[in-house]
């Protein structure tokens, strides 16, 4: 299943680049080694659920790519218990310039829905809808945090 999404954030492009490549604003300060950034866990979830309800994922940062003036750091999240349960995304951070003092930060990602065919079913029927939602709250995570030039700490729900 595909999922999409995108906010605008208040700051330049290459400040907004510069603290994902860093991994702070992610979760934690995460160390860089060549092309590849540290693994580290964060709670996702919609916002409309209580935080108790949140699931803990691990994520794993991969390369940042170059194309012209958009960068796209790749990373992926699994359920840090019983990940045959929960669906595992695999998706790339998207940073465009607006202008010289906003960007657009955009999710583009895939995910398979565990369960098989019934999984799907129930995907197509109403999981696809909380997705997106965790997306979008993620999303709104990312943006805030970007916008205040600090890290969201890893204890704080998405």
């Amino acid at each position: 299943m595909f999922v999409q999404d995108f906010m605008i954030v208040d700051r330049p492009a290459s400040e907004v680049i510069a603290q994902l490549r860093d991994g702070a604003v992610l979760g934690r300060a995460a160390e860089e080694a060549g092309e590849e950034l540290g693994d580290f866990r964060i709670k996702v979830g919609p916002k409309s659920w209580p935080p108790l309800l949140a699931k803990t994922v691990e994520v794993t940062l991969g390369p940042v790519r170059r194309h012209d003036d958009v960068t796209l750091l790749a990373f992926s999240w699994r359920a840090a218990g019983y990940p045959s349960l929960f669906p595992a995304l695999d998706a790339d951070l998207e940073v465009s310039p607006i202008g010289e003092s906003q960007s657009e930060v955009s999710l583009q990602g895939r995910y398979e829905p565990p369960g098989g065919t019934p999984g799907k079913v129930a995907d197509r029927l109403v999981l696809h809808r909380l997705a997106d939602a965790t997306i979008r709250a993620f999303l709104s995570r990312l943006a805030l945090g970007l916008e205040a030039g600090r890290s969201q700490t890893v204890d704080d729900p998405v």
